[in-house]
């Protein structure tokens, strides 16, 4: 028996089979929400923007095939992301009008679980990268993604992809070898 690929699978919900694209979800639920929780903290706004994302899915239908399905949802995905962040940041400059600024027990308890070293200093060295420097990094590492489909999700020159990935990793390098020599003064 054949495997179902993505490709098989795109092709035969494009046709109107909702199990195939059930099969497509649960395939890549696990790694759609890994990147999006690096771009966004709150865990139950990406399931929802996960499961909308399908939803919106089956209703427009692509007349068209994708070139990677895998690209094709990270960068979907990531678009949702950013529209959320959007209206999450307003709404927030309109709470924070008539609030003061709170620190809750939870963002406290946050800060408390980095205090490990190492995990400190890869914080430090992964906040000093442009916020595409992180997101490239991770969808070339953690994803282990071509940079084809790297560049098809942020719309990017292969070139430009591969500058913001070494420039990505000579900062880490850069940021890490000046904190350990920190560690060694008298």
């Amino acid at each position: 028996m054949q495997a179902l690929t993505d490709d098989i699978l795109w092709d035969s919900f494009r046709q109107g089979n909702k199990e195939a694209l059930a099969k497509l979800f649960e395939r890549h639920y696990a790694g759609l929400y890994r990147y999006a929780h690096k771009l966004h903290p709150d865990r139950e706004a990406i399931n929802d923007l996960i499961q909308d994302l399908f939803i919106e899915i089956w209703q427009q239908r692509e007349p068209k095939p994708v070139l990677s399905i895998l690209g094709y949802l990270l960068q979907s995905l990531r678009y949702k992301l950013i529209r959320s962040r959007r209206k999450e940041v307003e709404r927030r400059a309109i709470e924070t009008q008539t609030e003061p600024f709170v620190l809750s027990p939870e963002d406290f308890r946050m800060r408390q679980e980095t205090d490990a070293e190492r995990n400190r200093r890869l914080v430090d060295a992964m906040d000093e990268l442009s916020p595409r420097q992180r997101e490239v990094i991770y969808l070339r590492f953690y994803l282990a993604l071509p940079y084809r489909e790297i560049c098809a999700i942020l719309s990017l020159d292969y070139q430009i992809a591969r500058n913001h990935l070494h420039q990505g990793i000579k900062r880490l390098r850069s940021h890490l070898d000046w904190a350990k020599t920190l560690e060694h003064r008298p």
